[in-house]
Parts: C-alpha cells; sequence; structure tokens
C-alpha cells in the first residue's frame, strides 16, 4: 500500500469514524430523522426476509442508529487501517445510503433554505459513496481474481493449442523422415542385389512399424489426456449435482417438519375445540338432568300436597 493510498484512505475513512462514534454513543439526537424511515423499511424487512433474520431485526430506531453507527465505525477502521479495507468500504457503502435517506430528505422539505441545505449535504453523502465504491474495487495495482481467472483459462487455451500443433507436427516430420529414408532404402535396393533388396524392404517395414508406434503412442497420450479432462468435468458435474440434490433434500426435510409441525398443531387445536364442546355438552346436560330433578320434585311435592289435601277434606266430610 503506497503511501497516497494511505493517505487518501485515512481522510476518506475520518468522516465515517467521527460518525459513528457520535451514532453509537448519542443516538437519541438521531433518532427523530431516523424513526420515519425505520417505519417504512423496518416492516418491509421483516416481510421479505426469512424468519430467523426477520426475528433478528430491531424494531427500536435507536438500535437501529446505533447499529448504522458501529457499521460506519467498523467499516472507517478497516479501510484507514488497510486490514479488510475493501469489506469495509462495502461496509461503509451499506451504511451510508440509509443515514443519507434519513438525514437529508430534501425533496420534503417547505423552505428553500432547509432544501438547499438538504440538498447540499445529500450531493456530499453520493460523492462519499462514489468514493467508498472506488475503494472496494480498489485493487492497488494488482489484477483482480476476474482478470486473474480469465487470463489464466486464455493462457491454458494457448498452452493447448501449442501442444496439438506441436503433435502435429512432429507427426508429419517423423512421416517425411520415414518415407524419405524408405526412398533412400528402395534406392539402394534397386542398385544393389536381390538381397540387399530384401533387406532394405525389411528395414523399411521396421522403420515403419517404428514410426507408428510413435504416431500410435501420441495418439493414445492425447486420448489420456482428453479422457482425464472429460473425468474431471464429469466429477465437476457430478459433485454439483449432488450439492443441488442434498439442498433440495434440505429444503424438502424443513418444509415436511414445517408442514408436519403444522398438522400437529390444527390436531392439537381440534382435539382441544372437542374437548371444549364436550365439557360444555356435558355441563349443559348435567344442568338439563338438575332441572328436570328439580321439576320432578316440585311435581311430587304439588302431588304429595295434593294428595293431603284430598285425605284432609274427605276427614272432614267424615266428620
Amino acid at each position: 500500500m503506497t503511501l497516497l493510498r494511505a493517505a487518501s484512505r485515512t481522510l476518506l475513512a475520518s468522516y465515517f469514524v467521527v460518525s459513528g462514534v457520535k451514532a453509537v454513543r448519542n443516538p437519541q439526537v438521531l433518532v427523530p430523522a431516523a424513526q420515519p424511515l425505520a417505519d417504512k423499511i423496518v416492516p418491509m424487512a421483516k416481510q421479505y426476509a426469512p424468519q430467523q433474520v426477520a426475528d433478528a431485526i430491531p424494531e427500536d430506531a435507536a438500535t437501529l442508529v446505533r447499529v448504522n453507527g458501529a457499521l460506519q465505525l467498523a467499516g472507517g477502521l478497516a479501510l484507514a487501517s488497510g486490514k479488510g479495507r475493501r469489506v469495509g468500504a462495502v461496509l461503509l457503502a451499506a451504511s451510508l445510503v440509509p443515514s443519507t435517506l434519513a438525514k437529508h430528505p430534501f425533496w420534503t422539505r417547505t423552505t428553500e433554505e432547509e432544501r438547499a441545505l438538504d440538498k447540499a449535504h445529500f450531493l456530499k453523502n453520493v460523492s462519499l459513496l462514489g468514493g467508498v465504491l472506488i475503494a472496494a474495487g480498489d485493487t492497488e495495482g494488482r489484477p483482480s481474481l476476474a482478470y486473474r481467472a480469465h487470463a489464466g483459462t486464455q493462457l491454458l487455451a494457448k498452452d493447448t493449442r501449442k501442444a496439438s500443433q506441436r503433435v502435429v507436427k512432429n507427426t508429419r516430420a517423423l512421416s517425411d523422415a520415414a518415407l524419405a529414408e524408405g526412398a533412400m532404402l528402395v534406392g539402394t535396393a534397386v542398385a544393389t542385389t536381390r538381397k540387399a533388396r530384401r533387406k532394405a524392404a525389411k528395414e523399411l517395414k521396421r522403420r515403419n512399424k517404428k514410426t507408428a508406434a510413435q504416431q500410435l503412442k501420441q495418439r493414445r497420450a492425447a486420448a489420456r489426456s482428453s479422457a482425464k479432462e472429460d473425468a474431471a468435468r464429469a466429477a465437476r458435474a457430478e459433485k454439483e449435482a449432488k450439492a443441488a440434490a442434498r439442498a433440495s433434500a434440505k429444503v424438502d426435510a424443513v418444509q415436511a417438519a414445517r408442514a408436519e409441525k403444522e398438522a400437529r398443531a390444527a390436531a392439537r387445536a381440534q382435539a382441544k375445540e372437542e374437548a371444549v364442546n364436550a365439557a360444555k355438552a356435558e355441563k349443559a346436560a348435567k344442568a338439563a338432568a338438575i332441572m328436570q330433578a328439580r321439576e320432578a320434585q316440585k311435581q311430587a311435592k304439588k302431588r304429595d300436597k295434593a294428595t293431603r289435601r284430598f285425605a284432609l277434606n274427605l276427614h272432614r266430610g267424615e266428620n
């Protein structure tokens, strides 16, 4: 890291460090400005985020201000020190967007002075955002990972083409040499005796076999190299397919567990409801039985009273 880069990063990070310390130590000053944005963003984030992430999102504006200040402090220190500078720059860019929208919404101001002041601060923060994005992409003159991967691919393709050309050139050279030697041997055989011609033909045949064996060996080596590359590609494809299958199985298992949990909850709710209905029915039956018993007692009392009255009247008539 050069001295110019170190000084530039320190100057750029100073604003975020000071702002982050203020937000962490005294967030109540920024709560009135952050509350409207929090009221809009937090419900939307809880709606679309996964359940585990949604449960961890704070709803208090002061907590959100502290979290944003902590991001600015950590990103500023990382950018200034050079330890994790690109990650720190990304954190600063992520924290600068909500703080700018919350502090300087110039489009909502009513007076010209307030609108002009907030607009100037808004554009200042946009400039800072551009600076930290440049810092996030700065590799200090070294090639990036994408460039190195592309250059490696091109170099590998170039080496492969050169190797293929060398194989073809060597094969042609061997063939030409074999033909030349064969022609020379044939000429010698014609000029000499029949025995010499047979010997020349045998030597030509041996050389042709040697040349064919060398060509066959080269073809087999090229075939083995191609088969090895195909096997590597197939292994990578199989590994990716297995990873996708595991991910799908995990998702299916989670969904099945969730469905089973919901079914159990529904069964418990239904059983509870049936128990409540049964208790209500039993209570109503008991109440009806009590009412019938009381009515029967009343009727019995009335009949007893009527019987006594009849007996009394009968007794009085006899007297």
